[in-house]
């Protein structure tokens, strides 16, 4: 569980703040609704098409166990508000497990939720003896890689490329 602040706004000039929990949890095959919501609207805010059939696909085995990777869920004071999916890897150059941080959305930016999702699967990978966590952003996602360097990820000078098969 974390915590973050948010302002009254009602109260200026006397600036008065709310504590909001975020509290992040392993998702499980109950959520599969909450968690296609939420990835539609992550497509939505990246630019990305969403296809309902091949969210649901690529999300439902990450909920029913742990074999291929994970979902965690985060909720702010109770409600759904963003996710991370985390998928297992392994590398011969860092001999043994990697990972890769597949999508991290946040709804409500600034609440200290994106922090909590990062330091919740950071500790489930140390767990699992992880040794990198692989990520990678859109271009114009500022936010998202201050985010990630306040968390003390760097951009390295690896090129990823792609090929649907």
């Amino acid at each position: 569980m974390a915590s973050g602040w948010s302002t009254d706004s009602d109260t200026a000039p006397d600036t008065r703040f709310t504590r909001v929990t975020v509290e992040i949890r392993r998702a499980r095959p109950g959520d599969l609704d909450t968690v296609l919501a939420l990835v539609e609207e992550y497509c939505e805010a990246d630019g990305h098409e969403f296809e309902p059939v091949r969210a649901r696909a690529g999300i439902e085995p990450l909920l029913a166990d742990d074999v291929h990777g994970v979902i965690w869920l985060a909720e702010l004071d109770g409600t759904a508000d963003g996710y991370a999916a985390v998928t297992w890897g392994w590398s011969i150059e860092i001999g043994g497990p990697d990972v890769v941080l597949d999508e991290l959305y946040v709804r409500t930016q600034r609440q200290g939720t994106g922090a909590a999702l990062i330091e919740r699967l950071e500790a489930d990978c140390r767990a699992r003896a992880v040794r990198r966590i692989f990520l990678e952003t859109e271009a114009g996602n500022d936010g998202a890689r201050r985010l990630y360097a306040r968390h003390g990820y760097v951009a390295d000078d690896s090129i990823w490329m792609a090929k649907t098969l």
